[in-house]
């Protein structure tokens, strides 16, 4: 089964929210398995308390099981999790804390920059398309927004990120960085209005406001904590400077941190708020 096949069978909201956050149903398991860490799997008396929790929460009220028992069987080869007692959810491995680390959008609060904007172009051969569509996909994870064709920018300097891309895939001579120096400006467009353009900040602000218009009720499900990921997962997160005075990512954010703390889980919220807060320490070479 192809790498979508199994995450076809959560309903199609709940697929739609979680493909906003995981592209892999093993991925899904392992944050079920950080989230609803006390809870047991549902065989015999431990299946009344799935029952429960599911009734509980809109989200896994979506999830078909059997995807997330088949992903964590996954997980089980890849010794990403291991096995407990028997009728109870495995435990998330170091491994597996790596690769879920990897996954999960993180909200930087640092976001150092050397104010400066940086020009990524390229020249890669048709019979290498391939490629070509690989580095796009690549310059979009890591935080980089279309300019034009063939032409991306970025405030954060990609060359040490980039270097190691254009070895493995041997395309050196086909990239070119650029580094516009300080107080750049492209046309008549300053800095900050560049860049609402290029990332399209005002469609994922609106996002954002979205998300504050439905969770400001004092409290946050898994439903809408999973809302958040997937507009974060979207989120640039441009250097705080060069925001604009309307955008909503911080309070969100603030917000989620603040129900967070209020919740009435704190063993998951716990074990969730290690992996949103930053990457873990032991585990800093997920990137």
């Amino acid at each position: 089964m192809g790498k979508r096949g199994a995450m076809r069978k959560v309903s199609r909201e709940a697929l739609a929210l979680a493909e906003g956050v995981f592209t892999h149903a093993v991925d899904l398991a392992l944050w079920f398995i950080v989230y609803v860490g006390e809870v047991s799997l549902p065989q015999s008396v431990s299946g009344q308390v799935w029952r429960a929790q599911k009734e509980a929460d809109r989200f896994l009220g979506e999830i078909n099981y059997e995807v997330i028992k088949n992903a964590i069987n996954t997980a089980r080869k890849r010794k990403w999790v291991k096995s407990t007692k028997r009728g109870a959810l495995p435990q998330i491995t170091q491994e597996g804390r790596r690769r879920l680390a990897s996954v999960i959008p993180v909200y930087d609060e640092k976001r150092i920059w050397d104010s400066r904007l940086h020009l990524i172009t390229y020249d890669i051969p048709e019979e290498r398309k391939t490629d070509r569509e690989k580095l796009r996909n690549y310059l979009r994870r890591i935080g980089c927004g279309k300019l034009q064709d063939s032409v991306w920018m970025t405030p954060y300097n990609p060359i040490d990120t980039l270097r190691s891309f254009i070895d493995e895939r041997m395309l050196g001579g086909t990239i070119i960085i650029s580094d516009l120096g300080q107080d750049a400006s492209i046309g008549e467009e300053d800095i900050q209005t560049l860049l609402v353009r290029v990332y399209d900040l005002e469609k994922l602000n609106m996002r954002y406001e979205e998300w504050l218009s439905q969770n400001d009720k004092g409290r946050i499900d898994h439903y809408a904590l999973i809302q958040f990921l997937a507009v974060l997962r979207d989120d640039p997160q441009l250097p705080f400077v060069l925001l604009p005075p309307w955008w909503k990512g911080r309070e969100a954010y603030e917000r989620v941190k603040a129900l967070l703390r209020k919740s009435s889980r704190p063993v998951a919220i716990e074990r969730v708020t290690f992996l949103l807060s930053s990457c873990p320490e032991e585990v800093k070479e997920c990137g």
